[in-house]
């Protein structure tokens, strides 16, 4: 088996694993359904995987690798604090819509990594929460936006973008692009600073 078949299999056993944690959950999902799902025998996944704790491991790095991909990048940029948030944000939503049932899986299976690689999934979370709450401070420092308790803010904004997995759909009207736009746009006016009135 060519190394190229290797990672397109593996990226099938990935993807059935994706479908059925989120349908079933982790715990009720057996390596007998995963082998189903792939039209293979039980014995042979482990030629692909060592564990279904391993299988939810690369699941969350995927998952975190997707939102965190672009962050740092976004706040080295020499945009104004306002361009570098609603990038990022634009970025956060439109990254949770195109990948829904990852998402979902990442959101409610995360606690059931080991405690060495929750540790590490929470410490991802953590830099990039941190990354957004510099990001609304230096907003505020330059008066772009007004004084806001940052933490409050940035969980805020998070949790409104998060929840476009309970409710968003592909074959709905509107694109993932526009979606994040507009749920940019409103957290957006939550910090601009308005002109005296």
């Amino acid at each position: 088996m060519t190394q190229q078949t290797r990672a397109a299999k593996e990226d099938q056993l990935l993807e059935a694993a994706t479908h059925l944690f989120k349908e079933k959950g982790y715990h009720s999902t057996s390596m007998q359904e995963l082998a189903e799902a792939l039209g293979m025998q039980k014995g042979s996944l482990y030629y692909y995987i060592d564990s279904k704790e391993e299988l939810l491991r690369r699941l969350m790095e995927r998952a975190t690798s997707f939102m965190t991909n672009q962050i740092d990048e976004i706040y080295g940029t020499d945009l104004p604090p306002a361009k570098k948030l609603r990038w990022a944000l634009e970025n956060h939503a439109a990254t949770m819509m195109e990948n829904l049932d990852l998402v979902a899986v990442y959101l409610h299976e995360y606690r059931n990594l080991p405690p060495d690689r929750l540790a590490e999934a929470l410490a991802v979370r953590k830099h990039y929460e941190q990354v957004l709450m510099q990001i609304v401070e230096d907003g505020i420092a330059c008066g772009e936006f007004r004084s806001v308790n940052v933490k409050m803010a940035v969980f805020g904004m998070l949790g409104m973008l998060n929840w476009t997995h309970q409710w968003f759909s592909p074959d709905g009207p509107f694109s993932s692009q526009e979606v994040a736009a507009t749920l940019a746009e409103l957290a957006m006016h939550g910090l601009t600073r308005q002109p005296d009135s």
